[in-house]
């Protein structure tokens, strides 16, 4: 945590955070498994980026109480677009990271709700609404549902449960022969968790979580949760993960350290 940044600020904002939380699940348990029309923004996929009302309505709610509470703050959201651009504070949201699960009624997507100072992530969320599981992390403490948490030991990719939402984020022939060369050293490999297999790793449950082709608001809460439970996170080129668009995280660094050069050239 930067210097800058006092214990006392931090645990009002966390507070405040969970209040945003606790407004999206609001508005995203009533839509789930319901009669929703599907949306497309423009996107480089055939039919583009799926998007609904919850994705919208649980944005807004948000917005609406950070304008309300910290009116000098920065907001960027997949939604709604960037406000207060300039600002040290700087709240990066993603209603529902997994629409297309929400949209088939699987429980494998959640609210990202990120805070940074002066372009730092210090403070995530993980909602899983539907489940009631609230991942939080901040200033080196990690919480599920209000207890402690920390990822395990797994020092070998041999033995490791390596996540990754679609194969398709490896597209070059670089990253799909990472991602082969990986896949069948890895123990186990996991498919379509989107930010829940963060959630997992931060909780002991993965080892590693590989994608590509994502966005601010997919990344910057992961930081503070992952690295508080005592993982790792960058890009694979070892760049910071909140400014990265492919990302490695591990729950041992002895892990990463195997990893990370399989990785490195292949972006």
């Amino acid at each position: 945590m930067t210097s800058a940044v006092t214990d006392v600020q931090l645990n009002e904002l966390t507070e405040f955070a969970n209040d945003l939380a606790d407004a999206a699940r609001l508005v995203i348990t009533r839509h789930f498994r319901s009669d929703l029309s599907v949306s497309h923004k423009a996107s480089d996929m055939p039919r583009g980026q799926p998007v609904t009302v919850a994705d919208r309505d649980a944005e807004q709610a948000m917005r609406g109480m950070i304008q309300a509470h910290y009116p000098d703050h920065g907001i960027v959201g997949e939604e709604h677009g960037t406000t207060n651009a300039d600002a040290d504070w700087q709240w990066v949201l993603d209603p529902i990271d997994g629409t297309r699960a929400f949209i088939a009624g699987m429980p494998m997507f959640g609210t990202l709700i990120g805070l940074t100072y002066q372009g730092a992530p210090v403070l995530g969320i993980i909602d899983q609404p539907v489940l009631g599981e609230r991942f939080v992390g901040h200033a080196g403490q990690a919480t599920f549902n209000n207890a402690p948490m920390a990822t395990r030991a797994c020092a070998s990719l041999n033995e490791a449960v390596f996540a990754t939402t679609d194969i398709a984020m490896f597209a070059t022939p670089a990253a799909r022969a990472a991602y082969e060369a990986i896949r069948r050293r890895a123990l186990v490999t996991q498919f379509g968790g989107n930010c829940y297999a963060y959630a997992m790793l931060a909780a002991g449950a993965i080892d590693m979580v590989i994608e590509a082709d994502l966005k601010p608001w997919d990344v910057t809460a992961l930081v503070p949760v992952i690295e508080a439970a005592g993982g790792v996170i960058t890009g694979w080129d070892g760049s910071p993960a909140h400014t990265a668009s492919h990302v490695l995280a591990c729950g041992d660094r002895a892990l990463y350290g195997e990893v990370a050069p399989l990785l490195k050239n292949a972006v």
